[in-house]
């Protein structure tokens, strides 16, 4: 699988934010496997309902208990499921969570979508006082996380982040 970068509309293929966080776009990581990170601690298949994303977070709080990066992986969490709720066309949302060496990997499956996961056209917080709710999402999640991003094949969409 080539690694493209990150919100590119006609892609369906990974992209990934720079290591370290932040909105950088960067190639050249082919060696990501599809499922990386270490042991799995906790996975959870979810009806795609907008009242499953509290569920998600009540399963990532009970797997990862007091780890420092909880209050994090909960607002990403409930973000990335939302936008899976919103935007894919399957039945299920699947929440993985898997240990790495420097921390912990969130992966939220889809049955997949016509868009992939996609910044705002100004890539950052309004200046102009709109408040309205939507579409800053994949914003918060590649701020906050380490590192961030996503694949596409035939079973849908995996968006993933790592704290």
């Amino acid at each position: 699988m080539r690694e493209t970068p990150f919100g590119h509309r006609g892609d369906r293929d990974i992209g990934e934010t720079a290591p370290g966080g932040g909105i950088g776009a960067r190639g050249g990581r082919p060696d990501i496997p599809a499922t990386a990170g270490g042991p799995v601690l906790g996975s959870i298949v979810l009806a795609r309902r907008p009242e499953e994303v509290a569920a998600a977070r009540r399963f990532v709080a009970k797997v990862l208990g007091d780890r420092p990066e909880i209050d994090t992986a909960l607002l990403l969490t409930s973000e990335a499921v939302t936008n899976a709720v919103i935007h894919a066309t399957g039945p299920t949302v699947t929440v993985t969570i898997t240990r790495t060496a420097a921390g912990i990997r969130v992966e939220v499956g889809d049955g997949g979508a016509d868009t992939v996961p996609t910044i705002r056209d100004r890539g950052d917080l309004p200046t102009d006082g709109d408040l309205r709710e939507g579409g800053r999402g994949v914003l918060l999640i590649r701020r906050l996380a380490v590192r961030s991003g996503f694949r596409a094949d035939e079973s849908g969409l995996t968006y993933w982040f790592e704290l």
